[in-house]
């Protein structure tokens, strides 16, 4: 099963090709995460022992013997085997809240299964951010080198001062350093990433994984109850709530009494008698304080939900807001793409209309303009990813 798990795996992300699909990925990532494994399996074990609060308890089997200190013939025998059970409308009660229950525990996997999956995006947009940064890095590397050996030439020919050629260096070890330690962000991204697909390896070629296409919604009230209805910690907490209130009839039915019902027979002084045995037990004690308990506990729940509603949506109008101003920020930076200025300094600085330390100040400007427009990208994908995070 595993093998044929990878395989499809394999298949669909080979299948994707140059698009990358970041839901591929993610697809396999369920598929394979040790975590949501382990989860699933949990589940299952919760769920069996529901089902095991709700069953009949054990049979009990009494046998006495005595005899007589005079006569050793005077024996007598006793046995009794005996069944207890519950008022029966408690066992239907309590299969109720035990369907609440496993409803709950599928919940809990599903939110487990949005964190692994958010992680595993965040981690794949990241990579994407990493990758163009890289990409930006090797292009100024690229230029710091050849200027470097422009002027080292110069120097030898007497053009150029020792101190343009140490400025240069200067600029290729912070540009080389930078770039190293984007390589290095990057390999521990993937190292993460292969973590959650198990230690598996993803057939795909992350060097060349883009960002999804998502649009930001035209009103925060066009998301607001979409995300508030599917967000599974709520949901979660609604379920809680509802278990806590349907445990209130639950122990209120706790004083209805016990039954014991069986068989027994007896033998004394040669004679046998067979009959049945009936007991009750009256819960005059066992259920002191359990309504009042589970009274607290359901007005705690409708609290917790009502709390957690407020922070949801604090957080959502948050990254909301925060993506707009991202997105308008990132849209300053498109005139970048529509004009030549690293090619019109390079040659500003060939033809001498400036200096080497004016073509360091400027290029250096405009390289952090670069930066600061992939960061604000970045930045706006990542909260996309968190307004979209139930939809994975």
């Amino acid at each position: 099963m595993r093998k044929m798990i990878l395989l499809l795996c394999a298949l669909t992300l080979s299948g994707a090709g140059a698009q990358n699909n970041m839901a591929d990925i993610l697809s396999c990532i369920e598929a394979n995460n040790p975590q949501l494994k382990a989860g699933a399996q949990m589940v299952l074990s919760q769920k069996a022992e529901v089902s095991s609060q709700n069953s009949l308890a054990d049979p009990t089997f009494e046998l006495e013997h005595l005899w007589g200190a005079q006569n050793a013939g005077d024996r007598k025998y006793d046995i009794t085997v005996l069944q207890s059970f519950d008022f029966p409308s408690l066992y239907v009660q309590r299969n109720r809240v035990g369907n609440l229950k496993r409803s709950l525990y599928d919940g809990q996997q599903t939110l487990l299964r949005q964190q692994v999956l958010l992680q595993a995006k965040e981690l794949c947009l990241r990579i994407v951010y990493l990758n163009r940064c890289i990409e930006l890095s090797d292009k100024r590397l690229a230029a710091a080198d050849e200027l470097a050996r422009l002027y080292r030439g110069k120097l030898e020919s007497g053009d150029a001062a020792i101190l343009d050629v140490n400025k240069i260096e200067i600029e290729q070890l912070n540009v080389t350093t930078a770039n190293t330690r984007l390589r290095n962000e990057l390999a521990t991204c993937l190292a993460q990433l292969r973590a959650l697909n198990g230690g598996e390896a993803l057939d795909v070629e992350l060097s060349a994984l883009i960002y999804p296409e998502a649009v930001l919604p035209a009103s925060f009230d066009e998301l607001k109850t979409q995300a508030l209805q599917a967000d599974p910690e709520l949901q979660l907490l609604r379920q809680e709530s509802l278990i806590a209130d349907k445990s209130v009839a639950l122990n209120r039915s706790g004083w209805l009494p016990k039954f014991e019902l069986g068989y027994r027979h007896a033998y004394e002084l040669g004679e046998r008698f067979n009959g049945f045995a009936v007991g009750v037990s009256i819960p005059l004690f066992a259920n002191r304080k359990k309504v009042k308990m589970a009274k607290a506990q359901a007005l705690a729940g409708t609290f917790a939900v009502n709390n957690r509603e407020q922070q949801a949506l604090a957080e959502l109008q948050s990254a909301y807001d925060e993506a707009v101003t991202l997105k308008q920020n990132h849209a300053r930076y498109d005139l970048l793409t529509r004009q030549n200025n690293l090619g019109l300094l390079q040659k500003a600085l060939a033809t001498g209309k400036i200096s080497m330390v004016e073509y360091l100040v400027d290029a250096t400007q405009l390289y952090e303009a670069f930066d600061n427009r992939l960061s604000l990208e970045y930045e706006y994908q990542l909260r996309l990813a968190r307004l979209y995070k139930f939809e994975l």
